[in-house]
C-alpha cells in the first residue's frame, strides 16, 4: 500500500533530504545517493535540505538503537551491529556485515531507502531492481534475490516507477 505525500509537497515534485551522515563510512555517500536516485528519471527529485527541521527526509546512520522525534513523539528502532540494515517506515534489509559492505552496496541501500521516502511501503517492494524485496551481495555488487543483473548501475522494475509516478 502506497502512502502519498501531502499535496503541497507533491506540487513541488521534490523531496528535500537532510544529510545526517556526519561520521563513519557513510559520511561521503549523501551526494552520490541523491545523484543516483535522481538518475532514475522518476517524477520526484531529491535535493539537499539546508537543515534537519525543514527537511522532508533525513538520512542518518546508527548502530544499536536509533531514535528521532516527530510531532511530539519519539520513535526508535534497533539495529544489529553485525548486519547492514536500512530503515524507512518499517523496512529492515538484511545484508552483509557492515564492515564488509563496499561503497556500491551502500549506494544501493541508500537509494532503496530514498524510494521508500517517496511514499512506498514494504508491501510495495518489487521482484527486481533497486527496490526489490531482498537484495543480496554478489561479489562487489548487489543483486535482487533470484536475479542476475548486478547493481550499480541502478535500475527499477517498471511497476515501481509506475507506483511512484502515481503518487507524484
Amino acid at each position: 500500500m502506497t502512502i502519498p505525500w501531502e499535496s503541497n509537497v507533491k506540487a513541488t515534485g521534490t523531496l528535500t533530504v537532510y544529510d545526517g551522515l556526519k561520521s563513519g563510512r557513510w559520511v561521503h555517500l549523501f551526494k552520490s545517493a541523491l545523484q543516483l536516485f535522481n538518475g532514475l528519471r522518476l517524477p520526484v527529485k531529491m535535493t539537499a535540505a539546508t537543515d534537519g527541521q525543514s527537511a522532508n527526509v533525513s538520512m542518518r546512520v546508527s548502530v544499536g538503537t536509533a531514535s528521532y522525534d516527530y510531532g511530539g513523539t519519539t520513535y526508535s528502532s534497533s539495529f544489529d551491529p553485525k548486519r547492514l540494515h536500512g530503515y524507512t517506515m518499517l523496512l529492515h534489509v538484511e545484508g552483509r556485515p557492515l564492515e564488509k559492505a563496499n561503497l556500491d552496496m551502500m549506494k544501493v541501500i541508500a537509494v532503496h531507502e530514498l524510494i521508500h521516502a517517496c511514499g512506498l511501503e514494504n508491501s510495495d517492494h518489487a521482484d527486481d531492481g533497486v527496490f526489490a524485496k531482498n537484495i543480496t551481495p554478489q561479489g562487489a555488487k548487489v543483486v535482487a534475490w533470484g536475479q542476475t543483473t548486478p547493481m550499480p548501475p541502478l535500475f527499477l522494475a517498471p511497476g515501481t516507477t509506475t507506483k511512484i509516478a502515481n503518487l507524484w
